[in-house]
């Protein structure tokens, strides 16, 4: 099953896409998960930049998604020799706008024939997915539904960045970008959530920039590596990168918005 079919899309004119999204995709705040409406903005600028390859993407979410059709609207803001810029905008079924992501893409045949190995962290200390740390739940009568779906695992820590995997839902590795978006987004709150000594406040990011490799993976789990930057006045930043075993996939960051009850 690959992407589009697992979200359960629906291609339109224009490159415009339909998804109607379920509610076992929920993020802990009763909607969407951002890394969902991430992906998808990825997704959907591919479409309108044939053959081109997505190497960033900085996601706004504007407002919660429920769980229903989302429309989405892709438009290139410029396509040149070298580069793509493609603004992907999701509505709810209101009309109202509740994502916007810009999408950079390149064209491949542009780039020198060029790789250089740079120094890979040591993982040696995280435990493997089977035996990693299962999420739970907040409360009997609270529930997350993507953790059922996603699975997300803690192993461990690398230098202090914790490690977070979550598994991957479809069989495509042409969408391994896409999986890396709901890897990254879902790795942003355990760095912050780890600082708050029990206080009870909402820690929602409301945003999710990305920066991509290229690199494709049939990998069944992806690990997220988060590092909480900073934290003040409420206002947490993130950085993480996102990794298939060894292999480099992205690099981001986000910021963390500490809300009070």
């Amino acid at each position: 099953m690959n992407f589009a079919e697992r979200l359960r899309g629906t291609s339109k004119e224009d490159g415009q896409w339909a998804f109607d999204l379920a509610e076992e995709l929920n993020g802990g705040f009763g909607g969407t998960n951002g890394g969902n409406l991430a992906a998808i903005c990825v997704f959907a600028a591919r479409g309108v930049a044939a053959g081109r390859q997505p190497i960033g993407l900085d996601a706004r979410f504007i407002r919660s998604f429920r769980p229903g059709l989302a429309k989405v609207v892709p438009t290139v803001l410029n396509a040149g020799r070298t580069l793509s810029t493609v603004s992907v905008d999701i509505f709810t079924e209101e009309g109202k706008l509740a994502t916007r992501g810009t999408v950079s893409l390149v064209e491949p045949a542009a780039l020198a024939d060029f790789s250089a190995d740079p120094d890979a962290p040591d993982f040696s200390g995280l435990s493997a997915y089977e035996d990693g740390k299962t999420w739970r739940h907040p409360g009997k009568n609270y529930r997350i539904p993507m953790i059922d779906t996603f699975q997300p695992r803690y192993l461990g820590k690398v230098d202090g960045a914790i490690a977070t995997a979550v598994k991957v839902i479809w069989d495509d590795p042409a969408a391994s970008i896409e999986a890396a978006c709901i890897a990254a987004d879902t790795s942003v709150g355990p760095p912050v959530a780890s600082r708050l000594k029990g206080k009870p406040l909402a820690i929602p990011n409301p945003d999710l920039s990305l920066r991509f490799t290229g690199l494709k993976t049939n990998a069944d789990h992806l690990i997220s590596i988060s590092r909480l930057e900073n934290l003040g006045d409420g206002l947490a930043t993130v950085s993480l990168e996102v990794r298939a075993g060894k292999d480099f996939l992205a690099a981001g960051i986000a910021s963390t918005t500490c809300l009070k009850g």
